[in-house]
Protein backbone atom coordinates (compact mmCIF):
# COMPACT_ATOMS: atom_id res chain seq x y z
CA UNK A 1 0.00 0.00 0.00
CA UNK A 2 1.22 3.57 -1.06
CA UNK A 3 1.86 5.74 2.17
CA UNK A 4 -0.46 8.23 1.51
CA UNK A 5 -3.36 5.63 0.80
CA UNK A 6 -5.60 5.21 3.84
CA UNK A 7 -7.63 1.55 4.71
CA UNK A 8 -10.28 2.28 2.98
CA UNK A 9 -8.52 3.07 -0.30
CA UNK A 10 -9.61 6.97 -0.55
CA UNK A 11 -5.71 8.51 -0.96
CA UNK A 12 -5.50 11.94 1.62
CA UNK A 13 -6.40 14.31 -1.79
CA UNK A 14 -9.12 12.38 -1.92
CA UNK A 15 -9.98 12.96 1.17
CA UNK A 16 -9.69 16.78 0.91
CA UNK A 17 -11.36 17.09 -2.08
CA UNK A 18 -14.34 15.21 -0.75
CA UNK A 19 -14.21 18.07 2.12
CA UNK A 20 -13.99 20.39 -0.31
CA UNK A 21 -16.90 19.30 -1.91
CA UNK A 22 -18.55 19.41 1.58
CA UNK A 23 -17.57 22.59 2.26
CA UNK A 24 -18.93 23.98 -0.97
CA UNK A 25 -22.25 22.43 -0.45
CA UNK A 26 -22.69 23.44 3.51
CA UNK A 27 -21.78 27.28 1.94
CA UNK A 28 -24.26 27.07 -0.56
CA UNK A 29 -26.73 26.10 1.72
CA UNK A 30 -26.00 28.75 4.33
CA UNK A 31 -26.64 31.60 1.75
CA UNK A 32 -30.09 29.99 0.92
CA UNK A 33 -30.81 29.56 4.58
CA UNK A 34 -29.93 33.28 4.66
CA UNK A 35 -31.52 34.47 2.14
CA UNK A 36 -34.72 32.58 3.26
CA UNK A 37 -34.21 33.98 6.79
CA UNK A 38 -33.56 30.98 8.58
CA UNK A 39 -31.74 31.74 11.53
CA UNK A 40 -31.67 28.51 13.19
CA UNK A 41 -30.29 26.74 10.14
CA UNK A 42 -27.97 29.32 9.96
CA UNK A 43 -26.58 28.59 13.24
CA UNK A 44 -26.23 24.86 12.33
CA UNK A 45 -24.72 25.03 9.31
CA UNK A 46 -22.09 27.38 10.73
CA UNK A 47 -21.72 24.71 13.15
CA UNK A 48 -21.29 22.05 10.40
CA UNK A 49 -18.57 23.84 8.60
CA UNK A 50 -16.93 24.40 12.15
CA UNK A 51 -17.06 20.25 12.55
CA UNK A 52 -15.96 20.23 9.01
CA UNK A 53 -12.59 22.17 10.15
CA UNK A 54 -12.29 19.64 13.34
CA UNK A 55 -12.34 16.95 10.75
CA UNK A 56 -9.91 18.16 8.33
CA UNK A 57 -7.32 18.99 11.58
CA UNK A 58 -7.79 15.69 12.72
CA UNK A 59 -6.73 13.93 9.56
CA UNK A 60 -3.78 16.23 9.19
CA UNK A 61 -5.73 18.12 6.28
CA UNK A 62 -4.53 21.79 5.72
CA UNK A 63 -7.24 23.69 7.78
CA UNK A 64 -6.22 27.60 6.88
CA UNK A 65 -8.56 27.54 3.92
CA UNK A 66 -11.99 25.97 5.73
CA UNK A 67 -10.78 28.32 8.41
CA UNK A 68 -11.17 31.28 6.26
CA UNK A 69 -14.21 30.16 5.06
CA UNK A 70 -15.70 30.06 8.40
CA UNK A 71 -14.04 33.37 8.91
CA UNK A 72 -15.96 35.00 5.92
CA UNK A 73 -19.16 33.03 6.32
CA UNK A 74 -19.45 34.13 10.20
CA UNK A 75 -17.38 37.32 10.49
CA UNK A 76 -15.84 36.32 13.03
CA UNK A 77 -12.26 37.22 14.25
CA UNK A 78 -9.97 34.68 15.18
CA UNK A 79 -9.02 34.47 18.98
CA UNK A 80 -5.30 34.68 20.08
CA UNK A 81 -4.71 32.30 23.15
CA UNK A 82 -2.28 34.15 25.45
CA UNK A 83 0.89 32.14 26.16
CA UNK A 84 0.80 30.74 30.07
CA UNK A 85 3.00 32.37 32.34
CA UNK A 86 2.52 35.87 30.16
Amino acid sequence: MRGDQRKDGYTMSEFADQLDTRIDDVRQRLHEARAAGDDFLVENLIDELENLLALADRNDVDTGPIAEVIRAETGSIPVIVEPEGA
